[in-house]
């Protein structure tokens, strides 16, 4: 930009009175031409403001039409429910946790024709994974902080609890009268108990909360179909929650097809002068019988009660 003052610009030089007026008229030109440009800036980014939302409305309608004429929107009900089906993942994933990610609910939420469909595709609800905590009990708390940690921590559990058996009876119910695949992993034990009444509030949440799932389960058990338990369960059978699972009548499973149980017996610390309450439960195992009309595939290890297994008697339906 050229200015009488160029050879100045930079430098030491010390204007004289008549000079100053002359370079104060310069500034306030340049700033009324600032002032011009900002105009035209402000007036250029409103034309492309005014442009990128002319752009974007465009692509909306286009993708709006273009999902007018999408080729799954023409496939047939039955095709489409397969579709979804195929979208399910292994039992045992993360993803089939019963929440608001699992693909079915995903689905549902699409559109209201998609919505319908799923609810009007019962297997699509015929999974039900139930993944329970491990739950702690830390022994080194001092003694008036006992109470409070174990509450605590029994209230998470049954948080959880609840959580799962509002998801169970949402997909029982949807689920209709469709053969169920069940997939249980949970334990009865409270690990780092060195007092057995440290742990009562939270051995009281855990067998209580495990009861309400069981029961929810069993009364569903005429549907099950395909079975997978991994389970630690205490040697008290008038405690234990989960060996409930274990013992059914022929009747009680008439479809049941395929199980895998993996049990682990739950060793508790016995306090000084307190006899153990443990049963036969393990030898009651060992003795029952395991069999179902329809049985196809029986699998089940006892890591740490395997001797228990010798003589196990297996009777099933096909072989």
């Amino acid at each position: 930009m050229n200015s009488p003052f160029s050879e100045y610009l930079d430098s030491g030089y010390s204007p004289s009175d008549v000079e100053i007026p002359l370079i104060k008229a310069l500034i306030q030109q340049n700033i009324d031409i600032i002032g011009s440009i900002d105009k035209e800036i402000k007036e250029a980014e409103d034309s492309l403001a005014a442009l990128k939302a002319r752009r974007k409305a465009n692509k909306i309608f286009i993708r709006k039409h273009q999902a007018l004429i999408a080729p799954i929107k023409r496939l047939p009900p039955d095709i489409l429910s397969t579709v979804f089906l195929a979208c399910l993942p292994f039992i045992e994933c993360t993803e089939a946790a019963m929440t608001c990610n699992h693909p079915a609910v995903v689905i549902s939420q699409v559109c209201r024709h998609w919505r319908q469909l799923a609810f009007d595709t019962p297997l699509l609800w015929s999974k039900i994974q139930l993944i329970l905590p491990y739950v702690h009990c830390d022994p080194y708390h001092p003694p008036d902080d006992v109470d409070r940690v174990n509450g605590g921590t029994a209230a998470v559990f049954d948080s959880v609890v609840q959580r799962l058996f509002d998801a169970t009876t949402i997909w029982l119910s949807r689920s209709k009268s469709c053969p169920l695949t069940i997939f249980m992993k949970a334990s009865e034990g409270v690990a780092g108990g060195v007092d057995t009444s440290q742990s009562k509030t939270l051995e009281g949440s855990v067998l209580m909360g495990l009861g309400r799932l069981v029961g929810l389960l069993l009364s569903e058990s005429k549907r099950w179909e395909q079975v997978r338990f991994k389970l630690a369960i205490i040697g008290n059978s008038r405690k234990s929650r989960l060996s409930r699972l274990l013992f059914l009548a022929p009747q009680d499973v008439p479809i049941l097809r395929k199980t895998s149980i993996v049990i682990n017996s739950v060793d508790f610390p016995i306090s000084p002068g307190v006899e153990s309450e443990h049963t036969n439960f393990w030898d009651g195992i060992a003795i029952s019988t395991i069999h179902g009309q329809a049985l196809q595939s029986l699998t089940l290890a006892c890591p740490k009660n395997a001797a228990k297994l010798q003589g196990l008697q297996v009777w099933g339906g096909k072989g």
